[in-house]
């Protein structure tokens, strides 16, 4: 990473954690910063870019990037919660959402640094995340919709995806179970994503994540798409 430009000053530890359930996380410290890792996650081939995710996020939270700056998301899910009313299901996936915005900016550093051996590893992890059959529960195929934006835009935005690979006739078997509005839906979830700037001022980045999350939470709610068209 120093090599590419992208410096880190903050002193930085890595710990494995038996229990944890998912590969991996970064948290703050005081002034230091800690890299947890399950340990089922040490034999995975993703191991190396696990790391330089978390040391990505890492870097952009000590540089007060508005990606990662946590009273940002908050206000705007309490102004959504006032006007829209949120139920807890539909919180936790609006913060997921949130959370591929932010990964999809630390990715930019984790792709300039990674070797094309690895590049290609990080090309079959996305095509896992891509869900082709919808659940028919509207809050999770909302969040399922967005993690297939997510994987696709990120391979998009490095000029790695093969328009004719699994995982674009993946997502299409899934959009077309969806319906016509989710593939609208999805083309501009998309493109918000592959073109994401990690240097939106900090109005721009609220305004951009603010309409995401809108876009989101209209997917959790079909019910009332169809509303507005009566």
């Amino acid at each position: 990473m120093r090599g590419k430009g992208f410096v880190i000053n903050s002193r930085v530890s890595l710990a494995i954690d038996p229990k944890l359930a998912i590969m991996g996380y970064a948290k703050k410290e005081g002034e230091a910063h800690k890299i947890v890792i399950s340990d089922w996650a040490l034999d995975s081939e993703m191991l190396g870019g696990l790391v330089l995710h978390e040391l990505a996020h890492i870097y952009f939270t000590e540089r007060g990037a508005h990606s990662h700056d946590s009273q940002a998301l908050e206000r705007i899910l309490e102004e959504m919660k006032e006007q829209d009313g949120l139920r807890a299901k539909e919180v936790e996936n609006l913060v997921d959402a949130y959370n591929h915005l932010q990964n999809i900016l630390v990715d930019d550093i984790v792709f300039a640094v990674m070797q094309s051996k690895e590049l290609e590893v990080a090309k079959r992890f996305f095509s896992e995340w891509v869900s082709d059959k919808p659940s028919g529960d509207p809050v999770l195929d909302a969040s399922l919709l967005c993690r297939n934006a997510f994987a696709i835009a990120s391979l998009s935005r490095r000029r790695l995806l093969d328009r004719e690979s699994e995982i674009v006739y993946r997502n299409k078997g899934f959009l077309a179970a969806m319906g016509e509005f989710s593939e609208r839906e999805f083309g501009w979830m998309e493109s918000f994503l592959e073109g994401a700037r990690s240097d939106w001022s900090e109005m721009e980045f609220t305004v951009a994540m603010g309409e995401y999350l809108d876009k989101v939470l209209s997917l959790m709610r079909p019910e009332s798409k169809l509303a507005d068209l009566r």
